[in-house]
């Protein structure tokens, strides 16, 4: 047989045809309004109505979650969380200019806004993120978190960043003179993320503003939720910043613990799993007892700096005794995979190697043990801000702790990002110590395209305060320091 006779060759198949056609599964020439195989044989020339392009030019499309890609002039993000079903959102207003940073801010900023690597599900992914696209305040407040996270490794992106915080404190404006507005998700979600971009980005001390305005608006709405991932999230900043900022908390009570009014099945909110590694709430329910400790001591430091406190040294101790003493008892009370994990738990043999999620888990224990050390030097601090702790002491002994924690955490992940807060005080108790501060200046200085906070002006303090305390041979209040330079320091606990 010559070569090729009797074989047909390869018809591509294609799903354009019309639909009689395709039912009798013959080629169809596509000719419309009438193909010619029913034309000749007078059937009727079926074809599917196209659905109305969903993605207009200009617009962007994301899947919950993922990846993002450049296609039509939009940009579709592939999703990467388990958790939920993908859709698509649209942005009219996006153009590609925009593009890096909304990519950026889905595929990294959400993951590190409240925990580390919390890249499966996270709320600010699955429920911030399609606001936006109704949002002109929200849209522009992830830009320039987005942006303003880019440029500290590539400056070209400065201008981008500032131009979209303006832009979104303008449409933030416009948005809180609107009644209907002021209850939304998308309004607090942005007020939340210009307070980021100040932490992160600016050398203002301008966060406490924005924190105060979101402040505003829960109150609004109610008051907080403990349902409610803003809600968790303001605490969070909350919490941090009165303890670095020598403020009490700005909503009174333990309201990331208490279930407040508004807090009923009707509101159709889910108990949220998250951080997704968080397997039992273990760590979450920690740092949020924790936090009960945080804010308690952030509000004695708070008063111990007033005139009454100053004049009332000893109603200073006794409140500082009695937290300290709650503390241990607490913290007695932990589960013992947490209270008791060793320093050197990467280096254990294991019958099989950890998984993601609990590699996680683990690193998320190694961070609040070093945050319940931080408190323990916070605690002595307020009684004696400007006494040298002897080797072997509760507080010489919390500081060790967290730089054994410190020293075996591995970098180049972000891990750095649950150790701020710890180091911090671990620099403030050290004494002439040049190593433990080279430790500290060298993690506190980290590679900051991993974390989208940073302790720039926190450690700037320290660089003062040890340098102050080499020169005099003193032990100086950094909170005195602090009021001097007259910042508001945000680290992240």
């Amino acid at each position: 047989m010559a070569p090729g006779a009797g074989v047909k060759p390869p018809v591509p198949r294609t799903r354009t045809g019309c639909l009689t056609c395709r039912q009798g599964k013959v080629k169809c020439d596509e000719e419309k309004p009438t193909c010619q195989r029913c034309r000749r044989l007078h059937f009727e020339c079926m074809w599917a109505v196209p659905p109305p392009s969903p993605h207009p030019p200009g617009s962007v499309r994301v899947p919950r979650g993922g990846r993002i890609e450049l296609a039509d002039g939009g940009a579709v993000v592939q999703s990467c969380g388990p958790l939920k079903q993908p859709f698509v959102v649209e942005f009219p207003k996006a153009d590609r200019a925009s593009l890096p940073y909304l990519s950026h801010f889905i595929t990294f900023c959400s993951r590190f806004l409240a925990y580390t690597n919390d890249g499966q599900g996270n709320p600010f992914q699955q429920e911030l993120v399609p606001l936006a696209a109704s949002s002109s305040a929200l849209f522009h407040s992830m830009l320039a978190v987005a942006a303003g996270h880019m440029a500290r490794l590539e400056p070209r992106h400065t201008l981008p960043a500032v131009q979209h915080y303006s832009t979104a404190l303008r449409e933030l404006n416009i948005a809180l003179s609107e009644p209907t507005q002021l209850s939304s998700n998308s309004t607090l979600g942005a007020c939340l993320l210009l307070c980021v971009y100040e932490i992160s980005h600016s050398e203002k001390s301008l966060w406490l503003q924005h924190l105060r305005g979101a402040r505003d608006l829960i109150m609004y709405r109610g008051g907080p939720r403990t349902s409610d991932f803003l809600c968790r999230f303001f605490s969070l900043l909350d919490i941090s910043g009165s303890l670095s900022s020598g403020r009490g908390p700005l909503i009174q009570g333990n309201y990331w613990l208490e279930v407040g009014k508004l807090s009923s099945v009707s509101l159709n909110q889910s108990h949220l799993n998250w951080p997704y590694y968080d397997d039992g709430s273990v760590m979450v329910d920690t740092f949020h007892e924790l936090m009960v400790y945080m804010a308690n001591l952030s509000k004695l430091s708070a008063l111990s700096m007033t005139k009454f406190g100053r004049h009332n040294p000893r109603l200073i101790r006794d409140k500082a005794m009695s937290i300290q003493q709650g503390l241990h008892q607490w913290w007695t009370s932990r589960p013992t995979e947490l209270r008791d994990q060793s320093n050197d738990w990467r280096c254990q043999p294991r019958s099989k190697p950890l998984t993601e999620p609990e590699l996680l888990e683990q690193e998320s224990f190694s961070s609040i043990r070093s945050c319940k050390n931080a408190c323990i030097i916070y605690l002595q601090h307020i009684i004696h801000p400007t006494g040298i702790q002897p080797q072997g002491s509760e507080v010489a002994l919390a500081a060790e702790s967290i730089l054994d924690i410190a020293r075996k955490t591995p970098e180049g992940f972000g891990l750095e990002m649950g150790l701020i807060w710890g180091m911090f005080m671990a620099g403030v108790a050290i004494f002439h110590d040049t190593e433990a501060e080279a430790l500290i200046r060298r993690k506190l200085s980290s590679d900051a395209s991993i974390s989208i906070y940073h302790a720039d002006r926190g450690l700037e303090l320290l660089e003062i305060l040890w340098e102050r305390q080499h020169r005099l041979n003193l032990k100086l209040d950094w909170r005195e320091l602090q009021n001097e330079m007259g910042v508001q320091v945000f680290l992240l606990a």
